[in-house]
């Protein structure tokens, strides 16, 4: 089956990713995609330009019908979607650099979507998502909205709770660690299936299988001597006694939650050397990136494109589109509302968690109760985002500051203090909810 004349919008569409989604659409099996929107501000203006005529060279290329338009007009565009993709940065690149930055001041974790730097994030993406979703409810309820932007696992939580409009969230890590298996194990990327639960960036997977066969105890020895590694955190290795003692696969991101002090000391080192954050690298990859962009003979994905950090970002994307669209039930570890998949956690909370996807939606598969090794830093966590979301939504000092003393990322509630004010005052401009 084969479905034809589906419309996508996506929002933040002048981001560096978009060319590997489109690249996705164009080799989609199922699905013909008619009309792609991008979406941006006007401040992304050049951006979006470049990456538009990039794609519309690569849509050529592929001897593809897909129209390619853009616009400024985020309600107009809404209000024409099959299928919303949300992928941007409120603040941009800079305002990541900030969120890396402030936390390094007093000895915290900087990162993008854990710690404090994902608290500062969360702030001022929730109520851009949720004006967006307000917009979609009004001008076209029954659309679907695909959340990729970070802290993808709050930021969906929010769209759940505060909207009526039908959402999924989506990370790359989930499908980065079950292509990497089956990289390793040299089968077929589709063989492989995970038994994957906890939240974004901080899940595990207790069972992994090739062609239902359990192969799990293979991967864990695999992983004491291993060969992966996530783009955002460097130097990704896991000690082998750890993995014996979990008998799990941790997400990569648990780097920072078990080893703050060696990823401080390895953040600040790089400041130091002048090499900067990490938005300080993707700033420069970016760079690279947008001149082969702009180059009218590039029609291939560049190369810079997989150290950006975005590994099948665009195959986890079409797979869920075309389940949602096809009606074909597939398996997809996905951003969902919690239900009873992990009965530890409030059922309105989002999980990540493998699900039944179809054309009703994403159904979360019942996980069963969480081991108790790492059942209380997932209450933790998830705590932490409800404080979080609450803050965003409302605001509130008091409540910010309890998210912030609820973060296991931040030492102290003296620097939860001393971290919240130089967020307010720096980022001031993309906070009017604080003012």
């Amino acid at each position: 089956m084969k479905i034809s004349g589906v419309r996508i919008v996506i929002v933040g569409g002048g981001s560096s990713y978009t060319p590997e989604l489109v690249m996705g659409l164009l080799e989609a099996r199922g699905l013909s995609v008619d009309t792609l929107t991008l979406v941006d501000v006007p401040a992304g203006q050049e951006k979006m330009d470049i990456v538009a005529d990039f794609c519309r060279r690569l849509i050529k290329k592929a001897g593809s019908a897909i129209r390619l338009e853009t616009t400024y007009d985020r309600k107009g565009a809404l209000a024409q979607a099959d299928f919303v993709l949300t992928q941007f940065r409120v603040g941009g690149l800079a305002a990541r650099a900030q969120d890396e930055r402030i936390p390094l001041r007093y000895g915290a974790v900087g990162q993008e979507t854990v710690g404090a730097g994902g608290f500062a994030k969360a702030l001022r993406t929730i109520p851009v998502a949720l004006e967006l979703a307000k917009e979609l409810e009004t001008v076209n309820p029954n659309a679907w909205l695909i959340n990729f932007t970070n802290p993808s696992g709050m930021v969906t939580q929010a769209l759940l709770r505060h909207t009526a409009i039908r959402s999924i969230g989506l990370c790359n890590v989930p499908i980065t660690i079950a292509r990497t298996i089956a990289k390793a194990l040299a089968v077929d990327p589709e063989a492989v299936s995970l038994d994957m639960f906890g939240l974004n960036h901080l899940s595990f997977v207790r069972g992994i299988y090739v062609n239902g066969q359990n192969i799990t105890s293979l991967v864990l020895e695999f992983l004491k001597n291993p060969q992966t590694a996530v783009a955002n955190i460097p130097d990704q290795q896991w000690n082998a006694e750890v993995i014996g003692a979990l008998g799990m696969v941790p997400n990569p991101y648990l780097q920072y939650y078990w080893n703050p002090g060696e990823m401080v000391q390895r953040q600040r080192q790089e400041v130091e050397a002048g090499r900067g954050t990490r938005a300080d690298i993707v700033m420069k990859v970016e760079q690279e990136l947008f001149a082969d962009y702009r180059n009218p003979e590039q029609v291939t994905l560049p190369e810079a494109l997989m150290r950006r950090g975005g590994a099948y970002y665009s195959a986890v994307a079409v797979m869920l589109i075309e389940s949602l669209a096809l009606n074909q039930r597939q398996e997809i570890i996905v951003n969902v509302r919690n239900g009873q998949a992990l009965p530890e956690l409030p059922e309105d909370s989002v999980v990540e968690v493998p699900a039944m996807v179809d054309g009703r939606g994403a159904i979360p598969l019942t996980c069963g109760p969480m081991p108790a090794s790492v059942r209380g830093l997932i209450q933790h966590v998830k705590a932490y985002e409800e404080l979080t979301i609450d803050a965003a939504v409302t605001g509130s000092r008091q409540t910010a500051l309890a998210a912030l003393m609820n973060n296991p990322l931040v030492p102290s509630e003296e620097v939860a203090r001393y971290i919240l004010r130089d967020i307010l005052q720096e980022h001031a401009a993309w906070l009017p909810q604080f003012a």
